[in-house]
């Protein structure tokens, strides 16, 4: 199967260049000028300005919650004793991680899974603290700390390489290194036992990153690319990229809504969207109440190629649509839900959101399945298992979803049932990883 790789990969890269020069990416630079925007009662900055963005590259799907809009707006909730944003304990709550049956437990309510699967992350730049970080932010946490023998329950690896897997570091660059950061962390937070492979592409271009993805999907599990670009004539044709045996695939859905970007829209990709969690007045983590479309989160109906995928055929769209519908899934990507993510370089701790959240915490969901599958004597997950999803949905879609059924992204609307804005909707793990542990 991995043939495949050294004969598509050149002919990808020869349309590739047409990331950021597609009209999909005419609309993000008008909805994401240069510096902050108030995105619902925040004021907040991209990390990487869209004025910084070439022909021929991709952009992170995160960005940096600075301080309320205004006066006006609610006020900010006294934190926690510790980082503000939501914590890991948020999120493993709000989906159901830390009730799932059969994970060793940590302390302060948290369990861990993911053991013996390794998550790859693949992502542009060099963020050089990233290690040190990652143990600081656990310790922060109570998680396992990365490459230290002896701990309980487990005892996770982390490993960085280039683009290639050497060991010499592409060069920096201080917005990819808060995505990094976030998407290793948010990994751990959700998967606290499964290791992390971080590949670093030579730079942000579709050419390196795709170079990176090889390697990836060679040395793990669970490939998660929270970054994007526009739909690009003949794209259908890569997405024979996303076809390694026994590897589940995942994308960002982008964040600007109602704008569809490769490489979600692949039909062999996982496609995430965002959504707000409820906020605690007081602590200002998990709330009570219903969680919500961002108004960020991509998706929509391929401008493209992709043809349906079969699994879709299931499901009926909110509005007519002949092609690929994006995201599949959804989780937390608001500003409202912002998480905690330690970059000690820039001095701390900061809050971040975006659908680039949202699908390290799904590629994290996906490694404890994997790995219970792995202990039941079963193969891990693979890219065709985008349909086993689909299938939970028909099967008991209100045991393993919550249907998110308010809010709006660009001119997407959430509604009953699957839609552009959070498809499926945010997982119930608790089901739905039983559920996954069973499939075929």
């Amino acid at each position: 199967m991995k043939t495949k790789k050294a004969d598509i990969l050149t002919a990808a890269l020869a349309v590739a260049c047409a990331f950021g020069a597609s009209q999909a990416d005419a609309q993000v630079e008008q909805a994401h000028p240069r510096g902050s925007r108030v995105d619902g009662r925040w004021m907040s900055h991209p990390v990487i300005d869209r004025s910084e963005f070439k022909e021929g590259h991709v952009r992170p799907h995160s960005w940096v919650r600075d301080s309320l809009a205004s006066s006006a707006a609610a006020v900010q909730p006294q934190a926690r004793s510790g980082p503000g944003g939501f914590w890991p304990i948020d999120m493993q709550t709000a989906y159901g991680i830390n009730s799932i049956s059969g994970l060793p437990t940590l302390a302060g309510g948290l369990t861990a899974g993911g053991a013996g699967i390794t998550v790859a992350i693949v992502d542009a730049y060099d963020a050089p603290n990233v290690l040190a970080d990652l143990n600081a932010f656990s310790t922060q946490f109570g998680l396992p700390k990365m490459n230290t023998a002896g701990t309980t329950p487990c005892s996770p690896a982390f490993t960085k390489v280039n683009q290639t897997g050497g060991p010499t570091v592409p060069a920096y660059d201080s917005g990819w290194e808060v995505e990094i950061s976030l998407d290793v962390q948010w990994v751990h937070a959700i998967a606290p036992c499964a290791n992390i492979l971080l590949v670093e592409a030579k730079s942000s271009s579709s050419t390196n990153l795709l170079a990176a993805l090889d390697y990836a999907d060679s040395h793990a599990q669970v490939v998660s690319m929270s970054w994007g670009g526009g739909e690009s004539r003949g794209e259908s044709s890569r997405d024979q990229l996303f076809q390694s045996l026994n590897v589940v695939y995942i994308a960002s859905s982008g964040d600007t809504g109602g704008i569809v970007e490769w490489p979600s829209v692949s039909k062999n990709v996982l496609a995430v969207g965002g959504t707000n969690l409820p906020v605690s007045s007081t602590t200002g983590g998990l709330g009570t109440g219903a969680e919500t479309a961002w108004n960020g989160s991509g998706g929509g109906c391929t401008k493209a190629q992709e043809p349906e995928p079969s699994a879709e055929t299931v499901i009926h769209y909110p509005v007519t649509c002949t092609g690929r519908g994006v995201p599949d899934v959804a989780a937390s990507g608001g500003p409202n839900s912002a998480v905690a993510v330690y970059v000690s370089k820039q001095g701390g701790y900061f809050h971040v959101y975006g659908t680039s959240l949202a699908c390290p915490m799904w590629a994290g969901i996906i490694a404890i399945a994997d790995a219970q599958r792995k202990a039941a004597g079963k193969t891990t997950l693979t890219y065709t298992n985008l349909a086993d999803l689909y299938s939970a949905y028909t099967n008991s879609y209100s045991s393993n979803f919550t249907d998110i059924t308010s809010g709006r992204a660009g001119g997407n609307t959430a509604v009953i049932g699957w839609d552009f804005a959070t498809g499926l909707g945010t997982p119930k793990t608790a089901s739905l990883v039983p559920y996954l542990i069973s499939a075929p």
